[in-house]
């Protein structure tokens, strides 16, 4: 048994407060006290981010995925080309909020939360001597509203007064260290302090309120249909509705009547639809959804619950107008102040190729529009030709003001090359190329010509020297071998697919760079080192650090981290995950106890690649307990800052450990599968979408089943068997 650096945090998937219904979360008055109960069960549609309710509070936090202000980074010590200014994402306002009065008294908070999955709700209830309160709320995935009906059930005479509210946005405020909600210490995930730039009121009615970011130029126009409180008088047996429409829209543009008048449209078309209407356009669309994104864990229906959750999260987080991408927070709380990470492009962009494509898609078009910045971004860096994508950013530029562990990552560039050749092989849309993706594809690869290098020491092998790899704790190393092996794989598709915009000589060059790549080797362990100087380094203490001094990151220098030999997250295995065929199935095996030995997995993106990579090697019990903690990470808030906002990488890695590790799925070359039995989980079967059809597996003990659901035909390989069907045919095969 291999002896781990540290125990990762874990729970059962029965031991959670919120049932077993795997389409439901439902939380009783007592749960609604539990910190991660607002970003569990936020509504969302991409832009507008609305989160659940709290114990004793009727208010909910609005985030706008793109909306940013624009603040700077103010250096004692500066340098050339560090980032001046950081984006940041401010609350809005809430224009669905109201304000209940029974008999002259004020309707206290909720006593019970229910998110529906299935139908895109949220259900909320309050009771007072009097009244049954119970609420439906919901944000339309096909506009920018949102919409709430508001139930009364008299139990005794009552006059009841519902005042639709729109909340002031966040004004601007000193902003000191964060807090962790785990240990009381600083913690610099949630944000860096400093003046915060906060909303400027612009025009505010009675029913439409304006407000503006001066230092971004972003403003947002809310709207409620009818501001005038509501009176019903009730006698004892009554039911009572009342409907509230409400609608948010932003703009960058000099001008906010465009999206003023846009919002007053969508209030107006809402009430002309009404609420019923509405509600089943929304669970129209979630069907469809689901349709393509089905999942059935039938033994262990807490777990289905879970990757269910994170399915929902992560298509509501998603930005899908080409202007926006994913936050590692989504529009889910206030964590790394809204930025976008390289984990977008690596967890999450491939997961929605199989299921939202057009999601998929207009993440990579965000990614695309921001070319230009990184291009400057480059130039900043000392790279006098190519682009390079920044490690955090809202607007496009690079907002990361400690660049040993943020700007010196470069392998984001092969990230957002392998989100793109995701994209294209799961869908088969190469048009992407013609739409600017090519045009970024060789930029981005010309930065590997210009940072590395072909050794005469090393037999002209190309070497990268001095970047940081996904492992943070490890920073400005020689030859990353996560970033060599990806900048390689970027390279050949660069030249592959985007001929037009590569000379002879750059081709020709990106090819040999390619083919003799340097990668890091450690005889003693007999495998591929994460870096050149990885196991040189004096191992870390294990013994020696308390148990409460996790995450290493909130209790060690940076420095004193970096002379050590430590991993923070999946790095060399993350590596495994992605690129299966770079490694024996021996090797990997190596890889997976090395690798373990050493890390401490402080970050949530550790847990789903160590699951496909114990799965690649048949370690079904290893493959589990990792997928059990990537799985609840915030359902039961393992890492102790789910109120801080859901990990969106790690509800991708849920889904990505069924299908590319228990499963076997890969789609970068084709379709293929080499499914296992996982005794630890039983019978589970999903769906995805290839190039325009939807297959759907099953596996029930040493059996899987393949059905065509959709489509016309389809070929694809099991283990090593070339398999077709037509649609509605449908085939089985033994596990290996």
């Amino acid at each position: 048994m291999v002896k781990l650096a540290r125990e990762l945090p874990d729970a059962d998937f029965n031991s959670l407060p919120f049932g077993s219904d795997p389409w439901r979360l439902c939380a009783g008055e007592a749960d609604l006290a539990l910190g991660r109960i607002p970003a569990l069960m936020t509504l969302g549609n991409g832009f507008i981010g609305l989160c659940g309710p709290s114990a004793g509070s009727t208010d909910a936090g609005v985030y706008l995925n793109g909306v940013h202000a624009r603040m700077p980074i103010h250096y004692h010590e500066g340098a050339y080309g560090y980032a001046l200014e950081g984006d940041v994402r401010i609350p809005a306002c809430n224009p669905s909020m109201f304000r209940i009065e029974v008999n002259g008294q004020t309707a206290a908070g909720w006593s019970s939360a229910e998110l529906d999955m299935a139908s895109g709700q949220l259900r909320l209830t309050c009771r007072t001597s009097e009244v049954a309160i119970t609420v439906q709320r919901i944000v339309m995935m096909t506009s920018n509203l949102i919409v709430t009906r508001i139930g009364l059930i008299a139990e005794a005479d009552a006059v009841v007064r519902v005042t639709p509210v729109i909340t002031n946005p966040a004004k601007g405020s000193a902003k000191g260290p964060e807090l962790s909600s785990s240990d009381g210490v600083y913690d610099p995930r949630v944000g860096n302090g400093g003046i915060i730039p906060g909303w400027t009121e612009v025009a505010v009615s009675p029913n439409t309120r304006v407000d503006c970011l001066l230092s971004s130029g972003w403003t947002t126009a809310a709207v409620i249909a009818d501001c005038e409180p509501k009176e019903v008088r009730l006698a004892q047996g009554v039911h009572e509705t009342i409907d509230l429409f409400a609608a948010i829209e932003a703009t960058s543009a000099a001008s906010y009547q465009e999206a003023l008048d846009s919002a007053l449209e969508l209030v107006g078309t809402a009430r002309e639809k009404g609420f019923e209407t509405l509600a089943q356009e929304q669970r129209d669309w979630w069907r469809v959804f689901w349709g393509n994104a089905s999942l059935s864990i039938p033994n262990l229906p807490a777990a289905e619950q879970a990757v269910r959750h994170g399915l929902f999260q992560l298509i509501q987080a998603a930005g899908r107008d080409g202007r926006t991408s994913l936050a590692a927070k989504g529009q889910t709380g206030e964590g790394y102040e809204g930025h976008v990470f390289w984990d977008a492009d690596v967890y999450a962009l491939p997961v929605l190729a199989q299921m939202a494509p057009a999601t998929a898609r207009a993440m990579l078009t965000w990614r695309i529009s921001c070319l230009d910045d990184a291009r400057a971004n480059a130039r900043s860096m000392g790279q006098n030709v190519g682009a390079l994508y920044p490690w955090r950013t809202i607007g496009g530029r690079e907002c990361s003001s400690y660049f040993p562990a943020g700007s010196a990552q470069y392998h984001i560039n092969a990230d957002v090359a392998f989100a793109l050749k995701s994209y294209i092989s799961a869908t088969g849309d190469e048009s992407i190329l013609a739409d600017g993706g090519a045009e970024m594809l060789a930029e981005t690869a010309r930065i590997w010509l210009q940072i590395g290098y072909h050794d005469p020491e090393r037999n002209g092998a190309f070497v990268i020297n001095r970047v940081t790899g996904p492992d943070e704790y490890s920073a400005l190393v020689d030859n990353n071998l996560y970033t060599n092996l990806m900048a390689a794989e970027h390279m050949r598709f660069a030249v592959a697919s985007a001929p037009n915009y590569l000379s002879l000589d750059e081709a020709t060059a990106m090819l040999a760079a390619a083919d003799s790549m340097f990668l890091p080797y450690d005889e003693a362990h007999c495998i591929p080192a994460q870096d050149a100087s990885f196991f040189a380094r004096e191992p870390w203490p294990f013994t020696e650090t308390p148990s409460d001094h996790y995450p290493l990151l909130l209790h060690y220098h940076p420095l004193t981290i970096y002379r050590h030999r430590i991993s923070k997250q999946a790095d060399a295995v993350l590596a495994m995950a992605l690129l299966p065929h770079a490694f024996d199935l021996a090797t990997r095996a190596r890889m997976l106890n090395a690798y373990e030995a050493v890390t401490v997995h402080d970050s949530t993106l550790s847990a789903s690649p160590f699951a496909i990579a114990a799965a690649s090697v048949g370690d079904t019990e290893r493959a589990f307990h990792y997928w059990r903690v990537t799985s609840l990470t915030d359902t039961a808030d393992l890492f102790g800052n789910s109120n801080h906002g859901l990990h969106m990488a790690a509800l991708a890695g849920a889904w990505n450990t069924l299908a590319r590790g228990f499963a076997g799925m890969r789609s970068v070359d084709g379709l293929s599968f080499a499914p296992i039995a996982v005794p630890q989980l039983g019978n589970f079967a999903f769906s995805v979408r290839y190039h325009g059809c939807r297959l759907q597996l099953a596996i029930e003990k040493n059996v899987v089943r393949y059905a065509l659901e959709e489509g016309t035909q389809l070929q694809f390989r099991h283990q090593d068997e070339a398999l077709s069907l037509a649609v509605g045919e449908s085939i089985e095969r033994a596990l290996s």
